[in-house]
């Protein structure tokens, strides 16, 4: 089961590495009116780039525990949710393979790079 999981969390932390690539190409904001990322975070896999997030709930599990800042944007006063949904997939030539993602939404006023103060509505899958 350890070793399972051990699968389900690198999975998931390529999709979180996968969708903030992929998000990272959304249209261009003004400057500065970015959110400012927590300090911490970790680097999924060797070679891969630090990313601000942690992966909350149970060690024994392969996460980061308990008490773990689910929210990946500092200076930030609002609504958070996150999910991890995992399960098992199917590809088209019948091959099962082990699914795993950490779905993310906060919705809430930040302090911008630029010092704003601005309210907003993020998510990432």
């Amino acid at each position: 089961m350890k070793l399972r999981f051990a699968t389900v969390v690198a999975s998931v932390a390529t999709v979180v590495l996968s969708a903030g690539l992929v998000l990272s190409a959304s249209p261009a904001v003004a400057a500065g009116s970015d959110p400012k990322p927590i300090p911490g975070g970790f680097v999924p896999f060797p070679g891969a780039p630090f990313i601000h997030v942690f992966a909350p709930g149970p060690e024994e599990l392969g996460l980061m525990g308990e008490d773990v800042e689910p929210n990946t944007i500092t200076d930030f006063n609002g609504f958070s949710a996150l999910t991890y949904i995992v399960g098992t997939a199917t590809d088209s030539e019948g091959n099962s393979y082990i699914m795993g993602t950490d779905m993310r939404v906060f919705s809430g006023t930040y302090v911008s790079e630029d010092g704003s103060v601005l309210h907003g509505t993020f998510g990432f899958i």
